[in-house]
């Protein structure tokens, strides 16, 4: 008898420190890639600096990752990691010297480097006061990729950022369709993770996601005449924008010029949100913008109420380079205000 119960006394302390141990293999930390954004860093600019973590074992773990550039290093912390999943990591180092660098990232386990070259000027000339560039043309592929953040009205941020990749999908020819009076670019978009934003409906505040955003520019102006985005609180019924130019802006753009003005029809939720706004707008200045992409010369654009001209419900930084702008405030779709700033494009 005596036997029996050391037998089931040892069986039992090995479930316990089985049990404590946890089953299968310990947490182990790779690394799947190291990219580096922008592609093409300039002086004063920020280097993004971004790493895949995987965890290679059974058992979930956390670790430290750190990067390393030359005398510089920063670290980030990876939390409760379950085993076979991966997570992605990113730093910013602001580049103030020109030349080559490599970025080394290492956790406890593993160690990979990237490669990249500051450089002097910026991605290419930007406008000057007075006439600028002429209209550009995209083309089908062409990409911009924005990191969009949201603040409330009271200009606290809320909410995780989230990233917008754009890209040219094909062409759409006047009269097409509703909403297409002109030949027209279309874009099509996606937010990841989904945006998170606030929408305020019949006096109640409404927290909605945001996922597929396709956005239609005009041809002749770039002007944006209309926009469909997926609310996953309300399948089946997308939220659309379209704009209406009674005049459109003239290209070279030109600081202090022309005024265009137009409509703007959102509705949303079958009808449950439904608004017509005037609107006018104009090129107020030249500003330099520095951004995860780069540091931009660029022409800086305001739409507004005609009656509150000094109060922007919209701003946005055109750039020649670029094709497109590369910084925009929004202060008009939500409750709150969302900005997108550039980090990666191509565009030609």
């Amino acid at each position: 008898m005596k036997k029996v119960f050391g037998v089931i006394l040892v069986l039992l302390l090995a479930v316990s420190f089985l049990a404590a141990c946890g089953p299968g293999k310990p947490a182990e930390f790779t690394l799947s890639s190291v990219t580096i954004s922008p592609s093409a860093p300039v002086v004063n600019g920020t280097v993004t600096i971004s790493a895949t973590v995987n965890n290679a074992g059974e058992q979930s773990g956390s670790c430290d990752v750190s990067l390393t550039i030359d005398s510089y290093t920063d670290s980030k912390s990876v939390s409760s990691l379950a085993g076979g999943a991966s997570s992605s990591v990113s730093f910013s180092y602001a580049a103030t010297t020109e030349g080559n660098y490599t970025a080394t990232v290492a956790t406890p386990n593993a160690t990979m480097s990237k490669n990249f070259t500051v450089s002097a000027a910026g991605p290419g000339p930007g406008p000057g006061p007075g006439a600028g560039p002429e209209l550009p043309v995209w083309a089908v592929g062409y990409n911009w990729v924005y990191t969009c953040t949201y603040e409330n009205p009271e200009g606290t941020s809320k909410y995780d950022p989230s990233e917008l990749n754009l890209t040219v999908a094909g062409e759409v020819a006047a009269g097409a369709g509703e909403g297409f009076p002109e030949a027209s670019y279309h874009l099509s978009g996606a937010f990841v993770p989904q945006a998170m934003r606030d929408s305020i409906a019949a006096g109640m505040t409404l927290v909605l996601h945001v996922g597929q955003a396709d956005v239609w520019n005009v041809k002749d102006s770039l002007q944006l005449v209309k926009m469909s985005s997926s609310i996953k609180e309300l399948p089946g019924l997308p939220a659309g924008v379209t704009w209406a130019y009674t005049t459109s802006p003239s290209w070279p753009l030109t600081v202090g010029g022309d005024t265009w003005a137009f409509t703007k029809h959102t509705v949303a939720g079958g009808g449950m949100i439904d608004e017509l706004v005037n609107r006018e707008g104009k090129v107020l200045a030249v500003e330099d913008i520095t951004v995860p992409a780069g540091t931009f010369s660029c022409y800086y654009i305001v739409e507004y109420d005609p009656a509150s001209p000094d109060t922007y419900t919209y701003e946005h930084w055109y750039n020649a380079t670029v094709k497109s702008d590369v910084k925009q405030i929004d202060r008009e779709t939500w409750a709150g205000a969302e900005t997108r700033v550039l980090t990666s494009y191509s565009a030609g």
